[in-house]
């Protein structure tokens, strides 16, 4: 009896164990709700929630939160903060494609939620939103045949031209064929 005991205070000890070890863990969602949940991160809810859902790493089995950030580029170009936004636009492009929904039409969606992630950002200063058009346009031209958001900038090799005084003049970058083209500027 009382070795019948014991064993049930160890199992009971190795369930309470594995429970506080293991955290808040979410049921595999069905394919629909999968994707709809993937469309709420992405497109409904600000990007602070969006950050605070990607710390939470929820669904992790299911939907891949990897990023790159803008690693190879400046997260911060101008002293402009855009990682989330690059954060999330990598979670758009890689939950997609593995959802086989990555369209150029969904492509689009997602580029352009991008740019209005930047432009929120940006709080209207039109230094920041010339940077955030610059990003959008690289990610337009170059985000199909790349997997990430760095990937894409780095692609356009966009380059600042400023004046003697430090101001910014334009940004200029590599279109598909090779070719430097100047970007339009917010002023």
């Amino acid at each position: 009896m009382e070795r019948a005991h014991r064993r049930g205070i160890a199992t009971t000890a190795a369930a309470a164990a594995l429970l506080l070890t293991t955290g808040t863990a979410h049921a595999d969602l069905p394919p629909d709700e999968l994707r709809a949940t993937t469309d709420h991160y992405l497109f409904e809810i600000s990007l602070d929630s969006f950050l605070d859902v990607k710390a939470e790493q929820r669904h992790a089995d299911q939907l891949d939160w990897s990023d790159d950030a803008c690693s190879y580029s400046p997260d911060e170009p101008l002293g402009y903060e855009f990682k989330p936004a690059c954060q999330r636009h990598d979670f758009g492009y890689r939950n997609y494609e593995l959802q086989s929904r990555f369209t150029e039409d969904n492509r689009l969606r997602i580029d352009d939620n991008f740019r209005d992630d930047m432009y929120d950002v940006c709080a209207g200063d039109s230094n920041c939103e010339t940077t955030a058009d610059a990003y959008y346009w690289a990610v337009r031209q170059f985000g199909a045949s790349t997997v990430s958001t760095p990937a894409a900038i780095d692609a356009a090799d966009l380059r600042e031209v400023r004046s003697e005084s430090g101001d910014l003049l334009a940004i200029t970058a590599q279109d598909p064929t090779g070719r430097t083209i100047t970007l339009p500027t917010h002023r």
